[in-house]
């Protein structure tokens, strides 16, 4: 079985956070002691005296994860921004060793951990590290997500050929938002020839911002086989 996996977008606003917490719920439902990690997390807010990432408040809730903050999210940034730029405008340096402990000390607590990266695989973490980077050096697999939008076909793409060109895994592709039907999810086997993993309609009762789940849980689970994202390939 895997160690993990690491759910990556093709664009911004595909819903990595939604599907990242669905995969994770869906281990645990499955009977694993499930970790969730967002490394580097920027757009930081304010509650209660205490800087938070929304999506890393939204994973740790959908598995009621106990986790030190520290662990889970262990670089926060507060500016909106990329990270690179939102780092130095902060002040704070990304450290890619403070990730990279954080992330082994969730492996040896739990059976299987779901990382969520930041924008998609080609976003700076620091002066010589891209998101990839952090993929291949946690040696997980990838989940790609993407949305049902004009010109996605080309970034799940561009995203797919980038993973193959760093020699990183792919589990598959799950669909998020989808609204076209079987025509968008055709092209984008065809030309990947990446598994797409499964579909998840366009769900309004589901707000990363305000932690509300609805029924993604329910959703992925009957639309996704897991046992394909837990397998691991000889």
């Amino acid at each position: 079985m895997e160690k993990g996996v690491f759910v990556t977008g093709c664009d911004t606003g595909v819903g990595k956070t939604v599907i990242a917490g669905a995969i994770a719920a869906s281990m645990k439902a499955h009977g694993l002691d499930v970790g969730v990690m967002k490394p580097v997390a920027s757009g930081a807010k304010e509650i209660e005296n205490k800087l938070v990432s929304g999506d890393a408040v939204y994973l740790r809730k959908i598995i009621d994860s106990t986790d030190d903050d520290a662990l889970v999210n262990p670089i926060l940034l507060k500016p909106p921004i990329a990270p690179t730029i939102a780092a130095s405008k902060a002040g704070i340096p990304i450290d890619i060793d403070k990730i990279l402990k954080a992330y082994e000390a969730l492996t040896n607590r739990h059976d299987f951990v779901v990382v969520e990266g930041v924008g998609g695989l080609m976003v700076p973490i620091d002066d010589t590290h891209f998101v990839a980077d952090l993929a291949r050096k946690m040696d997980l697999a990838l989940v790609i997500v993407t949305g049902d939008y004009l010109g996605a076909i080309n970034h799940t793409l561009l995203t797919i050929e980038y993973a193959r060109n760093r020699n990183l895994r792919i589990k598959g592709i799950v669909i998020n938002m989808l609204k076209n039907g079987d025509d968008f999810v055709r092209e984008i086997e065809k030309y990947s020839s990446v598994p797409v993993l499964g579909t998840i309609p366009f769900k309004e009762n589901v707000s990363v911002e305000d932690c509300i789940y609805g029924d993604i849980v329910e959703d992925f689970r009957r639309e996704i086989d897991i046992s394909k994202i837990m397998r691991k390939e000889t």
